[in-house]
């Protein structure tokens, strides 16, 4: 959070603004029950994401899944994410809770850790709404989006400081699948936007 100090307050809320947009354009990804309804939000974050990137390469990210929507809509996402985190068959299942990475398994202490953490702010799981449990990277990705914007930063470099590596190898895990086209690319924008958190919060 040094980098903030020396910028104006317009310059600050800006920062903010986009933490939460990168953060609101993960969670709706990895989420598999918000992919259906994010058409018109997520061609919207993209036109913004391609107007101030973290890297120049990635427009290149940001306009093969532009096109993707464009074309086919949200389906090809359902299918690859189903692909890439659900099928038990095929390539090796990407690991979408932190105690896959963090323990080898789903449930472990990873998930108690988290859920300490969930504990200590005002947000609680709709368990109507999402049938899995805190651990869920693209819940995090919703509970970071949150924190950021309610200027909880202190809860935030928490849960960021303790999933940072999960994020950084489900990217590594993604990139290892031959079959990855839309999720090799969001893996390529949370790689960067990742380094950039990282550089926030030190």
């Amino acid at each position: 959070m040094a980098l903030m100090l020396h910028l104006t307050k317009e310059e600050q809320q800006n920062i903010q603004n986009a933490r939460i947009l990168y953060y609101d354009f993960f969670n709706g990804f990895f989420v598999y029950e918000l992919i259906e309804g994010r058409l018109e939000t997520s061609q919207k974050q993209i036109l913004i994401l391609k107007q101030s990137l973290l890297e120049e390469s990635l427009d290149e990210s940001l306009g093969y899944l532009q096109q993707e929507i464009n074309n086919k809509g949200m389906q090809g996402f359902k299918q690859e994410h189903t692909q890439m985190f659900a099928l038990p068959f095929g390539e090796k299942q990407v690991g979408i809770h932190l105690s896959h990475y963090y323990e080898n398994c789903i449930g472990g202490e990873s998930l108690l850790k988290v859920r300490s953490l969930v504990k200590q702010s005002d947000i609680r799981l709709n368990r109507d709404n999402f049938k899995d449990t805190e651990e869920h990277i693209g819940f995090l990705f919703g509970f970071m989006r949150y924190l950021v914007k309610k200027d909880q930063e202190d809860l935030a470099k928490k849960v960021f400081t303790f999933s940072k590596d999960a994020f950084l190898t489900m990217c590594q895990e993604i990139k290892a699948r031959k079959d990855a086209t839309i999720y090799l690319h969001l893996a390529l924008l949370l790689e960067s936007f990742l380094k950039f958190e990282e550089g926030f919060y030190t």
